[in-house]
């Protein structure tokens, strides 16, 4: 669904596919994944100012977690060709 954080505003997709294969006790492994986009920075010209930079080299960091312990299962980052 819609989500917005300050002025902007991003589509947010969940995925809860499953094969039909499965006995609904065996779906009991819930993860989820979290979307970090690294697109700015703060240089402030002034300690303390703030001053948002566009990134050079976008990064976006895809985490996934396992939904019973919170713990951190993989992660990959992905960022713009330098």
């Amino acid at each position: 669904g819609k989500y917005k954080f300050g002025p902007r505003e991003c589509d947010i997709r969940w995925s809860s596919y499953i094969l039909p294969d499965l006995e609904r006790m065996d779906r009991l492994y819930p993860y989820y994944a979290v979307v970090k986009v690294n697109n700015v920075y703060n240089m402030p010209k002034k300690l303390g100012d703030k001053r948002w930079v566009a990134y050079p080299h976008p990064q976006v960091v895809f985490q996934y977690y396992n939904g019973n312990t919170g713990e951190l299962e993989y992660a990959e980052a992905i960022s713009t060709a330098r």
